[in-house]
């Protein structure tokens, strides 16, 4: 009996026949193209059921129904078998009420490839989605908040986004998704410990990383996040969040914490130290300050191993270069000194930064001396002895200052203990001499208070005052305009004391003065005027002033002199001139190198009369010589018109006569004249062109100062000439004398006592050959000087 049927399916399948009758064999039938397959079976009771035929390719295909039980009595044509489909159920569990943004997406894979994907809303009631028509296999379910602004990134988190599952033939029910909390995202500089306080109160600890990360927030609402960062400053300590506007979250370091400790020696304090003593002045690199800040007491610390230690601490950028000077400002005990004085630091790590170098302290040293006799406000200055490694200190420099109290004592500190000190003392009005290391004597010294008066109360100018004493003391000083001067600081002894001023004499012309330790003397003198002054002003003649014109005044009937020189505003004084006397006054020519350009005066002098006052409008006028110098002259000989083409004029340097300044043929005038040649001293004559061995030439040398005088004339400039004439005598017989010559040489070579009669021979044919050498006589000059 026959019975066939069809299977629907894109994979090849297999139908089997089974449970038959026990006569009946088992049998397989592979599905035609056409989905049909047929079997022939006697009657009785079956089971058909289909299958995949490579169950690796096609493990998600089902078929449904599983198998078919039948009765065969008859041909069946109508069993049919379809692929097996089924519906996925699932629901969203959200913190606040879900909604149409919620994403779920079925993936199905086949050897863990995604094949297919399908993407579907929560139904009405924003809770249940269904997946329809879901063949059988293995499937991914996913879920994710879709953004409005359709970012990426889902900002919801779950407990589980994505499962897992395996559907068959029956419909999956038990799919769940519950939502865990809201992403969070941080993008931090640094690694940061921090924590958020949730409503209810409990924390959540967080470990924020450098760079971005996300983390899951599981409370609906605003949030705050608190940096607890020990070492890093991010601007703030809290940032606030809400999650129903999420955006990424920035933290940014801003400063670093810097700090440093400062270790106080306790065994070398007699008394407690508080934090509040020890202070630190933050300065820039420059020594600018910045900030001063306090120290605190650092916990567990105190007291251990005889040192208490203070901590400071500044927040910073980075890059920044910082210097810490640490001061102990208490009052009423001896102060801490730090070693070293300053520390530098930079803030150079991008993150937690090292400590500054440690400080270390101790009481400073002080020096406590006296003064003997007892004398108060003696200043008192420690210098160094040598180079502080620890305070800016070099040797001389001075470390403190401090005075003497009324019983003669100081007390100087705190100082470095790493160097040794030097004391001065010093008082006005008192020699101190060092008696030990902080101990001086001292001695109060005298003065001479000098008084000079006029003639019915004329205001006398300054007065030159010459004060001199035991053991080679000199003192010469200017009183003022009023006549008074203090002579000060004088050791006991003998001065003699004695005023000059020109045009005055002076009664008492000096006096001696016998001082005692401390004591205070007074000399007064009284002044009579016995000269006066001639006074005046030299200028050019455009009227400006001309300074260094030095001018005289000359008495020829009494033999008087007397000089000045004009200041920078043209004007003279001419002092000391005695009264009843002429005196010619004139510009006077000094080796002056002010003066050296004035050539003249005028008027070229002036004749007063001098009484008993001051002369006044005494005016020259002057003329500059012109700053090119000029060098002139001519030239005068015998056979000048025969020898001019053959004449020069050489000019050199009198200081290196090797360097020649100018050579310049003799015009036809015979007269030379030669500019702008260097100030200073030349040296002129004249150059013969002739040959030497026909004319021997004679020139004067006249060496001239062109910065004495810059225009100058030399003349006349002359020169001797001599022609040289050579003599020959002729013999009759030149050719015998010749061989007796040459045979005599021969002689002379092999017989030495001939020498006598060789140089006979050879002279007389010298003489007799008319071939004497002409002696070239040295060229003479003649230096003759033109200034």
């Amino acid at each position: 009996m026959w019975y066939c049927s069809n299977s629907y399916s894109e994979f090849k399948s297999n139908v089997t026949l089974t449970h038959g009758p026990e006569n009946v064999k088992p049998q397989r039938k592979l599905v035609g193209e056409n989905g049909h397959f047929c079997f022939e079976v006697p009657a009785g009771e079956y089971q058909l059921s289909a299958l995949p035929v490579d169950s690796e390719r096609s493990s998600s295909l089902m078929f449904s129904p599983g198998s078919i039980s039948v009765n065969v009595n008859s041909p069946l044509l109508d069993l049919e078998f379809s692929q097996s489909q089924v519906n996925v159920h699932g629901k969203v569990s959200c913190k606040q009420q879900c909604s149409q943004n919620i994403l779920v997406s079925l993936v199905r894979l086949a050897g863990g490839v995604e094949q297919e994907k399908k993407t579907t809303t929560l139904e009405q009631d924003n809770v249940n989605f269904v997946f329809k028509k879901v063949f059988p296999g293995k499937y991914r379910v996913e879920v994710k908040n879709s953004l409005p602004e359709g970012l990426a990134k889902d900002d919801w988190c779950w407990d589980q986004s994505i499962l897992n599952i395996d559907v068959g033939t029956d419909d999956v029910r038990d799919i769940v998704f519950v939502q865990k909390g809201y992403w969070i995202e941080l993008v931090s500089t640094h690694d940061t410990n921090a924590y958020i306080q949730q409503p209810d109160s409990s924390r959540l600890d967080l470990l924020i990383k450098k760079g971005s990360q996300r983390i899951c927030v599981e409370t609906s609402g605003q949030h705050e996040i608190h940096l607890t960062n020990p070492c890093i400053s991010f601007g703030t300590s809290s940032v606030l969040f809400d999650t129903a506007n999420l955006m990424p979250i920035h933290i940014n370091a801003k400063k670093y914490l810097v700090k440093g400790e400062i270790h106080v020696d306790m065994s070398s304090i007699q008394e407690n130290i508080d934090s509040k003593d020890i202070v630190v002045d933050i300065l820039k690199s420059d020594g600018s300050f910045i900030e001063k800040i306090s120290t605190s007491l650092v916990l567990g610390k105190d007291n251990q191993n005889d040192f208490t230690a203070f901590e400071y601490s500044i927040w910073a950028d980075l890059g920044e270069d910082f210097i810490f000077v640490p001061h102990d400002s208490s009052i009423g005990r001896n102060k801490v000194l730090f070693y070293p004085a300053r520390q530098q630091y930079s803030v150079s790590m991008n993150g937690c930064q090292d400590t500054v170098p440690l400080i270390t302290a101790r009481t400073g040293l002080y020096l406590e001396g006296s003064v003997l006799p007892a004398t108060s406000d003696v200043d008192i200055k420690i210098l160094a002895a040598g180079k502080s490694n620890y305070a800016h200190l070099n040797k001389g420099d001075v470390a403190t200052e401090a005075k003497t109290d009324s019983e003669g004592s100081f007390f100087a500190g705190p100082l470095y203990d790493d160097i040794v000190y030097k004391v001065e003392a010093s008082k006005d009005g008192y020699h101190l001499k060092q008696t030990g290391p902080y101990t001086f004597s001292c001695q109060k010294l005298g003065q001479i208070l000098v008084r000079i008066y006029g003639e019915n109360s004329e205001l006398l100018p300054s007065v030159l005052l010459s004060l001199s004493g035991e053991k080679g003391y000199r003192n010469n000083s200017i009183s003022s305009s009023g006549g008074t001067f203090t002579f000060d600081n004088l050791f006991p002894g003998s001065f003699y004391l004695r005023p000059l001023l020109k045009e005055y004499k002076f009664n008492p012309s000096a006096v001696a003065i016998d001082l005692n330790s401390g004591e205070s003397r007074e000399a007064e003198f009284r002044a009579t005027r016995v000269a006066y002054s001639a006074m005046g002003s030299v200028t050019l003649l455009t009227g400006q002033p001309k300074e260094g014109v030095f001018v005289e005044a000359r008495s020829e009937s009494t033999g008087f002199y007397e000089e000045a020189t004009t200041d920078s505003f043209g004007r003279f004084r001419l002092r000391g001139l005695v009264p009843g006397s002429t005196y010619s006054i004139r510009v006077a020519a000094k080796d002056n190198l002010q003066f050296a350009a004035v050539e003249r005066a005028s008027p070229e002098y002036l004749s007063v009369n001098v009484g008993h006052e001051d002369m006044t409008g005494i005016d020259f006028v002057v003329f500059e010589r012109p700053e090119v110098t000029i060098l002139s002259g001519h030239v005068e000989g015998d056979g000048i018109d025969t020898l001019h083409p053959h004449l020069s004029v050489e000019i050199r340097s009198a200081t290196d006569s090797s360097r020649v300044e100018a050579v310049l043929p003799l015009p036809l005038s015979y007269y030379f004249e030669v500019r702008d040649l260097p100030k200073g001293k030349h040296l002129v004559q004249l150059r013969s062109g002739l040959p030497s061995h026909t004319h021997r030439f004679e020139s004067e040398l006249v060496e001239v100062d062109l910065e004495k005088d810059p225009q100058i004339h030399v003349g006349p400039l002359k020169y001797k000439t001599e022609e040289r004439h050579q003599k020959q005598e002729l013999t009759p017989a030149p050719v015998f004398p010749l061989i007796v010559g040459v045979s005599v040489v021969a002689l002379v070579i092999s017989m030495p006592r001939l020498n006598d009669l060789y140089q006979s021979a050879v002279g007389m044919t010298s003489l007799g050959s008319g071939m004497a050498p002409t002696k070239k006589e040295p060229r003479k000059n003649i230096l003759r000087k033109r200034v």
